[in-house]
């Protein structure tokens, strides 16, 4: 390593110590920075760690390669490769044990001077060292050497005195005899030991991998490859094994060593080092010269054992712990992904690598994530409100109160979905009146009234075109009469049943609906209905029972007075004084009965454009009011907003038809909620709707879902419902008995063939229809098999069996 770049190796067994190898061997101590001010001879190291100089060893000239005793005793010592071929023991330690002295100063010597290329302790008998030289005609190039073995006085190279240092005058002993000798006329350019047996010796020779045996060392495993350097094995997986040749790695497997498993992508610059992580399982390091990046491949998802023709899958990552180019590093022996880099300066940095964080997040909203070996699991403080929910927790806890189920009282699925959703109240009141009108059609048999309730108010109306009636009206319980202009028409009464303000038949009775208002609490609709139906005494006895109500307002009093003053005089002070100061009210129902009152007739723009007032109430309002051309126009106008903002509200207005679908379209991709979007098309089946793409989809996402939350049965439900009132839906068999030659079902359709003049025997039938046995296909009429037990024909009913 003399001239050469340096490499760093941490202490097996010191996780607080390190050596750096370069021209001389420098032993580090590493430890937490405890302030940001560096100690006297402390480099810094990161942020959190700081390294000061412990020892320093310069007696080992034309340093090679270095291997670190494994075992902890005795501590700090080294094999040096010298570039002769010479192996010497050194020590950074303090330890004056005996064994330490007897060890210290050892050398080892092969026959032939020539480099040595690597060394490698064996991990299970600590006494053997393995040392690759480089080719020689006459030698071997891969020593095996007992580092407890005595000098002997048959070889003839005599002892040397080796001085340590200045203080050490200690005699040591140079071993010639090594215990194996292996791979004659080659060369070695790396090696290591198998972990498995601790005489398994796997080296890089020059033109292929070896496997020695050293219990038989006349035969070897080999196998001719390039990529021959630095071979590492898999320190979780011994059969693993990494090998490099420029740059590119090979992954090789010992129980298939024909070919690389897996050879990963070649790199632009020749490769330094390759390591796994001791920490970490499947997590391969590498190096290549003049490079400030090491490149990580995650080979942890490899398929153990690894298939003949299945190539593993990994991931690949680079990381920079140093702005300059990186000499070599080391991975920590326990600190999990923990590294420690070197530069051709000798500047050095702590580093770890930061694992990648897999997210996973489960079907019922829990958020787990990983990331090393620990799991996290992010959990919700305390039960927001409903509106804060995730739309897939809304719709898991309907799920669960069986929402969209309730096929009798339609409306009520609104309760179940939490009675917190005005559109989603007014959506199912909607489908409640359509079912509600549809079932007494059915009943009555009359016309095709029943499919045009499902196509919606702006179909219903159009088809009143020239059938409308005038009728004039004044309000009850004013002092002057003024005649306001109403239309009816059968048409216009339907579309009021739909919104809701009058029951069965065209008598324009409010009276059942004003009630329900009232029982609710909802003083202002019932009051601002009330009066639209121009009874403006009721209006004001509903605020005067709001106001005395426990929950009421008692402002609701001062609009009861205001509503008593009305008069019909344009320029009155009380006409001027309710169109000033009706925006200031904060009720919308409240500001529409005003803007009502104040209007010019044919004019309720105040009335119709009222934002916050019920989508259902405004079309009511103005199937009474309008004419219609105008009724037309707004309807269209309102459906385009309505369909735009993807409000429930308005499919009291598309109906379930195409427009209504465009309209659930906005919805689902404002909100996500397909179990809504699912449960109200099913509603107006059998239709051309359900056929649409986007329909589908939404009933198979939504039967997904309730398959991911192993909601089984609640799924089964939905099928069963589906079916019911979409018969298309229902699924065929799957499982039938078929035929051995020809592949059709054999069904017991026998019976059911006109006879047309063939008889049952034709057909492999004996004997009458309903006591008939089977003996052939009816499609080819080839026999079928017999039952071993009874033979009796596949294919026999079974009320036909003895």
């Amino acid at each position: 390593m003399s001239g050469s770049k340096p490499d760093i190796l941490w202490a097996p067994h010191h996780v607080d110590r390190f050596v750096v190898c370069d021209s001389e061997l420098s032993l580090y101590h590493i430890e937490s920075a405890v302030s940001s001010e560096l100690k006297a001879g402390s480099l810094r190291l990161s942020e959190e760690t700081t390294a000061t100089l412990l020892s320093i060893n310069s007696d080992t000239p034309y340093l090679k390669c270095v291997a670190w005793y494994p075992k902890y005793d005795p501590e700090c010592l080294l094999a040096v490769g010298q570039a002769n071929g010479r192996v010497v023991l050194a020590s950074l330690g303090q330890d004056h044990n005996s064994k330490c002295k007897d060890l210290i100063g050892k050398e080892f010597v092969p026959k032939h001077a020539r480099q040595c290329n690597t060394l490698a302790w064996n991990p299970l008998d600590s006494n053997w060292l393995a040392a690759g030289l480089d080719k020689h005609r006459a030698d071997f190039s891969v020593l095996i050497w007992d580092i407890s073995s005595k000098y002997t006085p048959e070889t003839p190279v005599t002892t040397e005195k080796v001085k340590l240092s200045a203080g050490d005058t200690e005699v040591g002993l140079v071993v010639t005899k090594p215990l194996y000798e292996l791979g004659q006329n080659d060369a070695c350019l790396s090696l290591c030991w198998l972990p498995r047996d601790q005489k398994l010796l796997l080296a890089g020779m020059h033109r292929n991998l070896a496997i020695f045996d050293l219990r038989n060392t006349s035969q070897k495993m080999f196998v001719n490859t390039k990529a021959v350097q630095g071979v590492t094995v898999d320190p979780f997986f011994h059969d693993r094994v990494a090998s490099f040749y420029e740059g590119q790695v090979a992954i090789w497997d010992l129980r298939k060593f024909e070919k690389p498993v897996l050879t990963l992508m070649e790199q632009p610059k020749p490769l330094t080092k390759v390591a796994w992580c001791p920490t970490r399982t499947g997590l391969l390091a590498t190096l290549t010269r003049d490079s400030n990046v090491i490149k990580l491949y995650d080979m942890q998802h490899t398929p153990t054992p690894i298939g003949d023709e299945t190539e593993p899958t990994i991931i690949e990552r680079s990381v920079q712990p140093c702005e300059h180019y990186i000499a070599s590093f080391a991975w920590h022996p326990t600190n999990q992904n923990r590294m420690v880099v070197v530069t051709p300066s000798r500047t050095m940095s702590d580093f770890t690598v930061f694992e990648r964080i897999s997210l996973a997040w489960s079907p019922v909203t829990s958020l787990t994530w990983a990331c090393g070996r620990h799991l996290y699991e992010c959990t919700e403080e305390g039960e927001g409100s409903s509106s804060e929910k995730d739309i897939a927790t809304k719709m898991r806890l309907r799920a669960l109160s069986r929402y969209g189920l309730d096929t009798e009282q339609v409306w009520r699925n609104h309760v179940l979905a939490g009675n917190e959703d005005p559109q989603l109240k007014s959506l199912w009141y909607t489908l409640h009146f359509m079912k509600q009108y549809n079932d007494d059609m059915d009943q009555k048999c009359t016309g095709n009234k029943g499919t045009l309730v499902y196509a919606g108010i702006k179909s219903i109306v159009k088809t009143s075109m020239g059938t409308t009636e005038n009728l004039r009206h004044s309000r009850s319980g004013s002092d002057r009469q003024s005649d306001i202009i109403q239309y009816l028409s059968e048409e216009r009464s339907l579309a009021l049943q739909l919104c809701g303000w009058i029951k069965k038949g065209t008598v324009l009775d409010v009276e059942p609906f004003l009630h329900s208002l009232e029982q609710e609490g909802e003083w202002e609709r019932a009051a601002a209905i009330a009066l639209f139906n121009l009874d403006i005494r009721r209006a004001i006895q509903i605020l005067n029972k709001g106001a005395s109500s426990g929950k009421g307002d008692l402002n609701l009093n001062v609009v009861a007075m205001a509503l008593s003053g009305y008069t019909d005089e344009k320029n009155s002070l009380w006409r001027e004084m309710c169109s000033t100061l009706r925006l200031q009210l904060n009720n919308p129902y409240l500001c529409a009965m005003f803007a009502f009152l104040t209007s010019e007739s044919g004019s309720y723009d105040g009335v119709l454009y009222e934002s916050n007032v019920a989508v259902r109430d405004r079309v009511a309002f103005a199937c009474k009011f309008l004419t219609d051309a105008q009724l037309n126009r707004f309807i269209e106008k309102l459906t385009n907003e309505m369909k735009e903002a993807g409000n429930l509200e308005g499919i009291l207005l598309t109906g379930l038809t195409k427009d209504g679908v465009d309209l659930m379209e906005s919805y689902v991709d404002r909100t996500g909620d397909v179990q809504t979007a699912s449960y109200c098309m099913l509603q107006g089946s059998p239709s051309d709707v359900l056929k649409d793409e986007r329909v589908q989809y939404w009933i198979e996402n939504y039967r997904n879902l309730l398959d991911a939350w192993r909601f089984w049965h609640k799924r089964a439900e939905f099928d069963i419902h589906r079916s019911k009132l979409d018969p298309s839906s229902k699924p065929l068999a799957q499982v039938f008995v078929s035929c051995n030659f020809c592949g059709k079902s054999i069904s017991y359709s026998c019976s059911s063939i006109p006879h047309q003049g063939r008889g049952f025997s034709q057909y492999g039938v004996s004997g009458s229809p309903t006591k008939s046995k089977v003996t052939s296909c009816p499609g080819c009429r080839k026999p079928l098999p017999r039952c071993a037990l009874c033979l009796i024909n596949m294919g026999t009913p079974v009320s036909s069996c003895p």
